[in-house]
């Protein structure tokens, strides 16, 4: 990993952005005097032995002792683990703090996640979750991101559905695609990703990867239905386009809703 990765990879594992950047200073050569690793890292020196303690504390560097003091960092597979390790133990203690809570808190039907790696997180989490059915239309760069969890979903024996513009990887599931490359479709389309989960829960999301990047997560059963039939309709167009039968694909995807109508407009033919 280099230099530029470890640093915002140990920052979203809680260390300070001034920790990060002397430990990767560390990893690149080492030992060092406070004074070098401050050079190398960007740090104020009135700062930088501050940030080397509270690493040596946690156990992320260790310090040898000499005039100067210099230090060394903790190796990196031996820190992994003991952040594995803590991670761990935080997330048991935050399981059993949970449980002995009495109350359960109101799921509310439909709210907001900003951010595109909040919204892939969501989108995981629909997949995950999922036990019949899957109904997916999105871009190969987003569906790349969910493809581990559709491969699990297809090993549960969940339906899935994929619709996309775009050419598409290799992935589980009734695959429709215009196959068109991505980037020409960028011209003029912005990246949008819609997951169906059951029929019940849903999310309708903008992925441009920038700050205006938004979704709604539905759990309301209405919106679920809009969002298939409209995936549905995508696929009716391609279909014609292609020539492609896909009456067992919208028999999966819109179950009774479909055969009622087809009834109810052979009576309409009859009367």
């Amino acid at each position: 990993m280099a230099e530029p990765d470890v640093v915002p990879a140990l920052v979203a594992l809680g260390f300070s952005l001034n920790e990060s950047r002397a430990y990767a200073a560390l990893l690149l050569e080492s030992p060092a005097t406070g004074y070098e690793v401050g050079v190398r890292a960007q740090i104020p020196r009135s700062a930088v032995y501050g940030v080397l303690r509270r690493l040596v504390k946690a156990g992320a560097a260790r310090s040898i002792a000499g005039s100067p003091i210099r230090f060394a960092p903790a190796p990196a597979e031996e820190l992994l683990a003991m952040l594995r390790k803590r991670f761990d133990a935080s997330t048991s203690q935050l399981e059993e703090a949970m449980r002995r809570i009495e109350s359960t808190p109101q799921v509310p039907d439909a709210y907001s996640v900003r951010g595109y790696t909040r919204i892939l997180e969501e989108a995981e989490r629909l997949v995950r979750t999922a036990e019949e059915l899957l109904v997916v239309s999105g871009w190969p760069r987003e569906l790349s991101q969910l493809l581990p969890e559709l491969k699990k979903a297809a090993k549960r024996k969940v339906y899935i559905v994929v619709f996309s513009h775009a050419a598409l990887p290799a992935m589980p599931g009734e695959i429709f695609s215009y196959g068109l490359a991505e980037a020409q479709l960028e011209e003029f389309w912005k990246h949008r990703l819609v997951v169906i989960a059951d029929d019940k829960r849903s999310l309708i999301g903008a992925t441009e990867r920038d700050e205006g990047d938004n979704a709604v997560v539905s759990e309301t059963k209405a919106i679920a239905e809009i969002a298939t039939s409209q995936i549905a309709l995508d696929i009716t167009l391609l279909s014609q386009r292609m020539r492609q039968d896909v009456q067992h694909v919208m028999a999966r995807m819109l179950g009774a809703r479909v055969g009622r109508l087809d009834t109810l407009l052979a009576r309409r033919g009859k009367a």
